[in-house]
């Protein structure tokens, strides 16, 4: 019996993100995607909205590198196993940023490298759509040999 296609991923752009034009860029490239302010006050501290993204199966998209230091966002995103996705590079544009994605999500590689992958994780995406493991993201099955 041939294995269906797994549900695509939705990718939630934090307040840092949440811009229209950002969102139009990647649903115009057919990545489901949700805006921050769609879902939670501007001000909404991390803590109280990162279990409920993760809760739903949702990759946090981010500029916000400090996700990874501050101990309560820190504990947020351990604790609920999300996925963050953290944007790298200097003065990027929504066009630039909406490319870095799309790059990552070609042919379905950013989505099969995630569910290849243990959560938590936190992924860098770099601007040359080039992504890596920095935190967490064990293979599921042991290393690759």
């Amino acid at each position: 019996m041939p294995q269906r296609p797994p549900e695509p991923r939705t990718y939630y752009l934090d307040a840092n993100l949440d811009g229209l034009e950002l969102q139009c860029r990647l649903r115009d490239g057919d990545l489901r995607c949700e805006r921050h302010r769609d879902h939670f006050a501007q001000d909404a501290e991390d803590e109280a909205w990162i279990p409920e993204v993760a809760a739903k199966g949702w990759i946090i998209v981010t500029r916000d590198v400090a996700i990874q230091r501050r101990p309560a966002e820190r504990s947020a995103w351990i604790s609920t196993g999300a996925v963050v996705i953290m944007i790298r590079g200097n003065r990027l544009s929504a066009e630039e940023m909406a490319r870095m994605l799309l790059t990552a999500h070609t042919g379905g590689r950013l989505d099969d490298f995630i569910s290849k992958r243990m959560t938590p994780m936190v992924i860098h995406l770099h601007p040359d759509g080039h992504f890596e493991v920095r935190e967490g993201g064990e293979r599921r099955g042991g290393q690759k040999k």
